[in-house]
């Protein structure tokens, strides 16, 4: 597989070649956007499958996809997601954007693996817990039956996080992250036989799923990061959901009534987390990961570039 990624700074670009190398594929770097252009032209002989660049450049990597169909797009950026979001929105093609530090930062280099190689191998199962987590992480599992089991878990994850010494803040977030997210598998998610919507019209109902339904959740840290994952079995999840949702949330804050508040929902996993992987098996599970950096301080985590990636997967 081949990449072309857009850097304009030397010690950036010779990093993220370097990367790329790592994870078994061709790269070529350039640091003007006309050399992308001609790179990615048929007439070169150099089409890529993979075309990377900050969102500063993401119409030129937006028109490199348009015009190469099965090409993907990589952006990465050091700015709030807002900028980045039009291009997710617009362009199917690009599903995933890294937030790094500052300009002359790469991406955290374990996301960007993370990501290659689900874009070398698109049919793997999904990652494990254990490659967002250095070696040595402790966790916890809870399979959740019910809504009055849903609430004892989102007590037990404020618990774990708080354990870890964080200001209380942070065990706030993480709650109502595992919240969200189980709200939406266990009330969104399940689906009748005919493919219809069970219990999405009364979110606030008394629920008990069956165990055929019932969402795992689970919560991990290493002392560096603190990971929160949700898994529901039915692979319902739409891109469109995801993005349009966080686009419209971020750019005004409305609530997208149409599909159990969307907008406020993807609101609520920006805002508690540093990165989040949604990854869809289609028709058999959705999983959908948040991650939060321990050792950054509140006004440093409110302030920083953050990631979102959206990874489908076709029933096979």
């Amino acid at each position: 597989m081949r990449a072309i990624v857009l850097e304009r700074n030397k010690q950036v670009n010779r990093r993220l070649a370097r990367y790329f190398l790592a994870a078994g594929m061709e790269v070529i770097v350039v640091e003007d956007p006309r050399d992308l252009l001609r790179h990615t032209t048929a007439t070169e002989g150099t089409v890529a499958d993979v075309i990377v660049a900050d969102t500063f450049d993401g119409d030129v990597v937006a028109q490199a996809v348009r015009a190469s169909p099965g090409v993907r797009g990589l952006l990465y950026t050091a700015e709030p997601l807002r900028r980045s979001m039009r291009y997710l929105v617009e362009n199917p093609a690009i599903s995933n954007v890294l937030g790094r530090k500052d300009f002359d930062s790469t991406p955290r280099p374990w996301e960007l693996a993370m990501v290659l190689r689900r874009l070398l191998e698109p049919r793997a199962a999904p990652p494990s817990l254990s490659a967002y987590l250095d070696w040595g992480y402790t966790s916890f599992q809870e399979r959740v039956p019910s809504s009055q089991a849903r609430d004892t878990v989102v007590a037990r994850v404020q618990s774990f996080v708080l354990q870890l010494q964080v200001p209380k803040r942070v065990s706030e977030m993480f709650g109502e992250l595992a919240h969200e997210l189980l709200m939406n598998a266990m009330y969104d998610a399940p689906v009748d036989a005919a493919g219809n919507a069970k219990y999405a019209l009364d979110r606030k109902a008394e629920l008990t799923l069956a165990e055929a339904e019932q969402p795992i959740l689970r919560a991990a840290t290493d002392g560096s990061r603190l990971v929160l994952q949700v898994r529901d079995p039915f692979g319902r999840l739409q891109r469109k959901h995801v993005f349009e949702g966080l686009a419209r949330g971020l750019a005004q804050g409305e609530m997208d009534t149409s599909h159990g508040g969307a907008g406020l929902g993807m609101m609520v996993c920006h805002n508690s987390s540093a990165a989040m992987f949604f990854d869809v098996t289609r028709g058999i599970q959705t999983e959908v990961t948040g991650m939060f950096e321990l050792d950054l301080n509140l006004r440093e985590f409110r302030t920083q570039a953050k990631s979102l990636h959206f990874f489908q997967a076709e029933e096979h």
